[in-house]
Parts: C-alpha cells; structure tokens; sequence
C-alpha cells in the first residue's frame, strides 16, 4: 500500500497541498509498513460500485462536516505564515487633509483659510525581535494546520473503514441469523411431522419450538444491529446507505509476518500525527520564550516621511513659515526605541513562557505514550486476530461436520431433536465469530496502519479487492432436511 496520501484542496482555482514532510522523520521501520500492506492487498481487484468502501470514503470526504470543518480550519491556519511575515516587511501609509479653518479676534475681521495636503509614510522594521519570533511562530503555525488536517483525513478514513467493516459485520450477522432461524423452522416443522405420524414425542416439538424463538430473538436483534451500523455510516457519508459490499467468496487473511512490535510502537512514538504537533508545539513554546526577552531589547527602524499641500499644511507639518502658495517638505532617517523599564513585565512573560515550555514537553511525552499504546494495542489485535480467525475457521468445519452427523444420526435414531439442534446453534454461533474476527481484525489492521501516520486512500482501495457487491451470504445448512 502507499503511505498516506496528501489531500490537496482546489478553491477558486487556486489549489494547495499541505506540506505533510514537515516534521515527519526518517523512521528506521519504514520497511515494516509493507508487511500490512500484504495483509489487505489481493491482486485480483473488482470494480468500485455505489456501496464500495472507496465510493463511500470519496463521499465522505467531500460530505462529512467534521472533515469539512478541518479544512476550514486549515484555510485559517496557514494564513498565520503571511501574518507573521507581514510584521518584517515596509509599512506605508499616505494620510489626505482638507481643512476649513477660521479665526475668530475680537475687533477683528480675519478672513477664513483653507488647509490641505497629503502625508506619505514609511517604516521599515530594521531590528524588530518580537516581530521576527512572530515570523517563525506563523511559520510553524501554518506547518501545524497542514498536520491537522492530514490527521483529520486520516482521522476520516478510519472512521469509515471501521463504520463500514461494522456494517459488514452486521449484515453478516442478519445473515447468518436468517439462516439460522430458517433452518430451525425446518426441524420444528419435522419434528410436527414426526410427531403426527407417532415417531417422536411432543418433547421434540417443544424443544424445537423453543429454538425457534431464540433465533427469532438473535434475528430481531441483527436486524437492529444492520439497521444502527447503515446509520452510522449515513452520518459520515451524508446520504442513505441501505448496503454495503460483501466478502468475496475467495477472501480470506493470508498469514502476515508482521514487524516487531517494538518497531511498530517506536515508529508511532515518532511518526503519529498527534506527536509530530506536540513537537511543534514545543516550537512555539521555545519561540514565545524568545519573543518575551524581546521587551529588553531596542527595536530600531527606517522611517520616512514626504509631505505635500498648500502653505498652510506646509507651515504646520514644518513649523516653518514658507510664504509661498504651496510647497513639500520630508525627512529620512533611522529610528530607534530603548526600553528602560517596563514594571518588571518582561521578567514575568518569560517566567510564564519557560512554564509553558515545560507544559509542552510533558504534553509530548504523555502523547509519545499514548502513540505507542495504540500501536501496541492495534499490533496485538492483528496478531491475535489472525490466530483467533484460523482457530474459528476449523470451529466452523468442525461444527458443520457435526451438524451433519447429528442430522444422519436423528435420521437412524441414535440421536435425539436436541442434539439435531444444539449441533445447528453451535455452528450458527461459529460462523458468526468468524466473520466478526475477519471482520475485527482488518479494523485492527488499518487502526495500525493509522498509528504511524501512514494510512491512506489505497489502504481502503487494497480492502475493496477483498469485497464483491452485496449478495446475501450462503449459509451451510443447520437444519434436518435429510430427515425427510
């Protein structure tokens, strides 16, 4: 499978592509990524179709609001980089006056006189430390907005995968359930028949009338079960989804030899999205840090000033009387600003920012924690999952072995309704532990996958391989036809 993909968004006809290389190290486990890749990929690939996983994941990401607010929320963030920027860069400003002005002397006419003319201004930050540091943090904040959202698709594509394995999952169990309950019927109704003809007793009826409405109960509660997982997954996808495709006949979970855990949870504890920001954020604890120093040291600027207007504007921007009808005047020159007390403001800023420096090293550490307990947790669940599904798998031959010989021996006599239907539920119950196995441990897979931020669009492709659209599964049969 191919790492994470980049997601990329056209506004306008503008487009850009986060820059999800920030930050993003060199991992020495990188080759244990392609282990899992063999886990889903199946060489032989059906068509995507309206109820695929990657229809339903491209849907998602254009309809789902969560993922839709990530975006708006990096649209935000990556403006802080020209914010930053902008307090580095020449400030100018041109200010127009037009004045009516009058004078009012007792014993005295003073005709009225006009003012009017224009400013032109110009600062260019020469030494400005608060204004750099604000540049690097902007900088730092447009990378982190590109890491939440890379982790929000991530975010996004397991939460589908998982609603959508949970879908499978439930209708596997409707249809493992219908089966079940049609099966028991045909017992109940031979043992009726059997009863009526004198070759069994009403204990058979009655036994077989009381699996009848387990499996009633366990069909009723699969149906409950379909119906909650196909409105899970409508929330994120933002349309009725009435299906999802099936397994096809041919999948299974071939053996994978997995990396070692340790490579795994090493790999999480420094690739995961949300450690990858928590060192950013100690970036930016260590640059507000600097920035508070900023309140010792001078600030020192070019500035300019060119003026323009009539003798009147000219007389009050130079306090010099030019006796002419209109004229200019302007200066340029290097201006600079000493702090010399500030109430001990300074001291206290860097006091806060050294504590909240050392609040983001905690936070780093308690999310590399975090990071590798999910790996662990995703690693042992592959693991075991694979092991579990091979036992569940022979359980599943084993109890349809028995089922028949049960049938053969009701049919000559050496087995009575009970077991006949005992053998029915155990095989019901087998096969629907299977397919919540193969089920659970795919979801573990891509959860894996997800741990070291490498979980992309063709991870769930590579899962579309394994399904075929919806059919409703062929059940091995529980009942006892053959006692017919």
């Amino acid at each position: 499978m191919s790492n994470c993909s980049r997601h990329s968004r056209t506004d306008g006809g503008m487009s850009r592509e986060p820059n999800l290389k920030v930050g993003r190290p060199r991992y020495a486990a990188r080759n244990a990524l392609k282990a899992i890749s063999s886990f889903l990929a199946i060489i032989s690939a059906t068509h995507a179709n309206a109820s695929s996983l990657a229809n339903l994941a491209g849907e998602a990401l254009a309809q789902d609001a969560t993922f839709r607010s990530a975006e708006a929320a990096w649209r935000a963030g990556i403006e802080r980089a020209p914010q930053g920027r902008a307090g580095l860069l020449p400030q100018v400003g041109i200010q127009q006056v037009i004045y009516r002005n009058g004078v009012r002397i007792p014993g005295q006419t003073i005709p009225g006189y006009s003012t009017n003319g224009f400013t032109l201004t110009l600062n260019q930050p020469l030494f400005n430390w608060a204004a750099w540091e604000n540049w690097q943090q902007g900088q730092l904040l447009a990378m982190d907005a590109d890491l939440a959202l890379a982790q929000a698709k991530q975010d996004l594509l397991l939460r589908v995968a998982q609603a959508y394995l949970a879908a499978l999952n439930a209708q596997d169990d409707l249809a493992l359930a219908v089966g079940h309950r049609k099966a028991v019927a045909e017992q109940l109704a031979l043992a009726k028949r059997r009863f009526a003809l004198g070759d069994a007793t009403i204990v058979d009826t009655n036994e077989a009338l009381a699996g009848f409405d387990a499996a009633r109960a366990d069909e009723v509660a699969a149906q409950t079960q379909r119906d909650t997982s196909y409105a899970a997954l409508q929330k994120i996808v933002g349309h009725p989804v009435d299906r999802v495709d099936g397994w096809r006949d041919d999948a299974h979970l071939p053996p994978v030899a997995t990396a070692d855990l340790q490579q795994w949870m090493d790999t999480a504890a420094t690739a995961d999205y949300g450690v990858r920001r928590k060192m950013i954020a100690i970036q930016l604890a260590s640059r507000e840090r600097s920035k508070a120093r900023a309140g010792d040291y001078p600030t020192v600027s070019l500035v300019g000033n060119a003026s323009n207007g009539n003798a009147a504007f000219i007389n009050g921007q130079t306090n010099f009387y030019t006796g002419a009808s209109r004229g200019s005047s302007g200066y340029v020159g290097i201006q600079i600003s000493l702090p010399l007390t500030d109430g001990l403001m300074t001291r206290s800023k860097i006091r806060e920012a050294l504590a909240l420096e050392d609040k983001a090293r905690e936070d780093l550490e308690d999310a590399q924690r975090s990071a590798r307990l999910t790996a662990h947790d995703a690693y042992l669940g592959v693991t075991r999952g694979l092991a579990q599904t091979d036992a569940l798998a022979s359980a599943v031959r084993s109890a349809t072995i028995a089922l028949r010989s049960n049938q053969t021996g009701y049919r000559v006599g050496v087995r009575v309704n009970a077991d006949v239907l005992d053998a029915g539920d155990k095989l019901y119950r087998a096969q629907r532990d299977f397919a919540r196995a193969r089920t659970e441990t795919l979801a573990q897979a891509l959860k894996l996958k997800a741990s070291t931020a490498d979980l992309g669009e063709a991870d769930l492709a590579a899962l579309d391989t394994m399904m075929v659209e919806h059919t409703p599964a062929r059940i091995p049969s529980s009942g006892a036809s053959g006692g017919h």
